[in-house]
C-alpha cells in the first residue's frame, strides 16, 4: 500500500507528515457487487432498502405476527361449525355384578364383562347467541391490525434506510468538493511557487497558498473520516456488511486525483438526479387516510367492539347438539359388540357470575374508545407531519434555485478574483476568500439536494 503524504510545517514537525489513507469494501445486498472499475463498488438506493428489510427485526417480528393472528383467525372461525371426531374409551373393572337367578334361568348370570370398550364418529354443533360469532370477527379484525402494523414497520424502515442513503449521499458529495477545491488550491499553489522561485509573487502569498492546502487537506481528512463514520451506520441500518480492516473511504470521482493514490477501496452512489424523479410524484398525492398507522388503530377498536358483543352473548343460552355412532362392548349382560346411535341436545344459561360479563364488555368497550381516540390523533399528526414536509419541500425548492445562482456567482468570482490576483490587481486573502465561498456555496447546495430527497421520502411515506 502506498503512502499518502501530505506535506505541512508547523512548530512541531519540520518534515512532512505522512497519513496512510485505508479503504473500505462495500458489498450490496441484492449480491456481490460488480466493480464498476478497479477497487470501485457502487452503492444504490435499492441495495439499501432491500438490505434493510431483510434485515430489520422489527420488521420481520411485525410480519411473523401478522402471519400468527391470520391464522388465530382461521382457527377461530372453524368454531362456527360442526366439528367431528373419532370418540373412544376402554375400561377394565375388576367386580362384574352379578343378578341372581333360579336354576331354571340358568343361575346367576354377570351383568357384563371386565372390560368394556366404545368406538365411534361423534358430531358437535354449538349454538351460543353470537359468542363464536364474535370471537372469529375480533380475531379478523385482531389479524387486520397486525397486517397494517407491518405494514407500517416496512414504511419505517424504508424510510430508515432512505435517511440512510441520503445521509451517505451527502457526506460522498461533501468528501468530492473539498477533494475538488483541493485539487484547485494545488494547481494554485504551484503557480505561486513558480513565481515566488522568479520573483514575481511575494513568499508570504507562497506561505499562505501553502496554508490554504493544509486546511483543504485537514478539510478532506476530517470528511473522509465522517465518510467512513455515515458508512458505519448505513450498514448498520441496512444490513449491508463492511470488511474489517483499517482505512478511510473515497468518493470514486476523485480516482483520478493525484491524492487519491492509496486509496484501496472508492465508493460510488447514484448521484441526485436520477434518484429526485422516483419521488417527485410523491408532491402531488394528497395525505394519506388510510395509513398503516391509523388502519391498525382503527382494526384493533374494531376487535374490542366484537370483545364486547362476544361478552355479551355469553349471557344468552347456548344449544350443543350433538349425534354419535359406535360400536360398544358388551350389551348388557350378552357378551357381544353391537352398534349404538345416539343424539343429544344439551342446553347452559348463566344465572349469576358476580358481574363479570358487564364489566368485560365495559372493559372492551372502553379500550376500543381508547384506540379511537390514538387513531384520530394518529391522523391528525400524519395530516401535520405531510403538511410541513410539503411546505419545507417547496422553500427548499425556492432555496436551492438561489443556491444554484449563488453556486454560479461564487465560481466565476473565484475564477475573476485569481485572474485579477495574478494580473495584479488583487490580494491572495481575496482568491482565498472566493475559494472558500465557492466551497460553501456547492455545500450548501448539496445539503440542499439531501434534504429536498428527505422531505420526498417522507412524503411518499405518509400517503397512500
Amino acid at each position: 500500500m502506498k503512502a499518502f503524504r501530505l506535506g505541512f510545517k508547523s512548530r512541531n514537525f519540520a518534515s512532512k507528515g505522512v497519513f496512510v489513507a485505508g479503504s473500505i469494501l462495500f458489498l450490496l445486498a441484492a449480491g456481490p457487487a460488480l466493480p464498476v472499475c478497479a477497487g470501485e463498488f457502487s452503492v444504490t438506493l435499492k441495495a439499501a432498502e432491500d438490505g434493510a428489510l431483510s434485515s430489520s427485526g422489527r420488521y420481520k417480528s411485525a410480519r411473523l405476527s401478522a402471519e400468527a393472528a391470520h391464522a388465530a383467525a382461521g382457527a377461530s372461525a372453524s368454531l362456527l361449525y360442526p366439528r367431528l371426531a373419532l370418540e373412544g374409551n376402554l375400561k377394565y373393572a375388576e367386580s362384574i355384578p352379578t343378578i341372581a337367578l333360579p336354576a331354571v334361568l340358568g343361575g346367576p348370570k354377570a351383568l357384563g364383562d371386565n372390560w368394556n370398550y366404545s368406538i365411534g364418529p361423534s358430531a358437535y354443533w354449538t349454538l351460543d347467541g353470537g359468542i363464536l360469532r364474535a370471537g372469529r370477527d375480533a380475531a379478523r379484525k385482531t389479524a387486520s391490525a397486525r397486517s397494517a402494523e407491518a405494514e407500517n414497520a416496512r414504511r419505517q424502515v424504508l424510510l430508515g434506510a432512505r435517511a440512510a442513503y441520503f445521509g451517505l449521499q451527502l457526506a460522498l458529495e461533501k468528501v468530492y468538493l473539498i477533494g475538488e477545491d483541493l485539487q484547485l488550491s494545488l494547481s494554485q499553489l504551484k503557480d505561486i511557487e513558480l513565481g515566488v522561485k522568479a520573483g514575481s509573487r511575494s513568499r508570504l502569498d507562497g506561505i499562505r497558498s501553502r496554508q490554504e492546502v493544509t486546511a483543504r487537506r485537514r478539510d478532506l481528512l476530517r470528511a473522509r473520516v465522517e465518510l467512513s463514520g455515515t458508512l458505519r451506520d448505513f450498514s448498520f441500518i441496512t444490513g449491508l456488511p463492511l470488511p474489517p480492516g483499517k482505512g478511510l473511504p473515497l468518493d470514486a470521482r476523485l480516482a483520478a486525483r493525484d491524492y487519491a493514490a492509496n486509496a484501496r477501496m472508492l465508493v460510488r452512489a447514484e448521484p441526485y438526479v436520477e434518484i429526485l424523479p422516483r419521488f417527485m410524484s410523491a408532491t402531488d398525492r394528497a395525505p394519506g387516510k388510510a395509513l398503516p398507522g391509523v388502519t391498525a388503530l382503527s382494526d384493533s377498536a374494531g376487535a374490542y367492539r366484537a370483545a364486547a358483543g362476544g361478552y355479551k352473548a355469553e349471557r344468552l343460552p347456548r344449544l350443543t347438539f350433538s349425534a354419535r355412532s359406535s360400536i360398544d362392548y358388551p350389551n348388557g349382560s350378552n357378551l357381544y359388540s353391537f352398534l349404538q346411535n345416539s343424539a343429544g341436545l344439551s342446553l347452559s344459561l348463566p344465572l349469576f357470575e358476580s358481574g363479570r360479563l358487564a364489566e368485560r364488555e365495559k372493559e372492551s368497550r372502553l379500550n376500543a374508545e381508547a384506540a379511537d381516540a390514538k387513531r384520530d390523533e394518529a391522523s391528525g399528526e400524519a395530516g401535520r407531519d405531510f403538511a410541513k414536509a410539503l411546505e419545507e419541500y417547496n422553500a427548499l425548492m425556492e432555496e436551492q434555485l438561489l443556491n444554484i445562482e449563488a453556486v454560479d456567482d461564487a465560481q466565476e468570482a473565484s475564477k475573476l478574483a485569481y485572474e485579477a490576483y495574478k494580473a495584479g490587481g488583487g490580494t491572495w486573502l481575496e482568491v482565498e476568500s472566493a475559494n472558500l465561498k465557492a466551497l460553501q456555496a456547492k455545500t450548501t447546495a448539496a445539503s440542499a439536494d439531501a434534504g429536498m430527497l428527505m422531505k420526498l421520502a417522507l412524503l411518499d411515506s405518509l400517503s397512500d
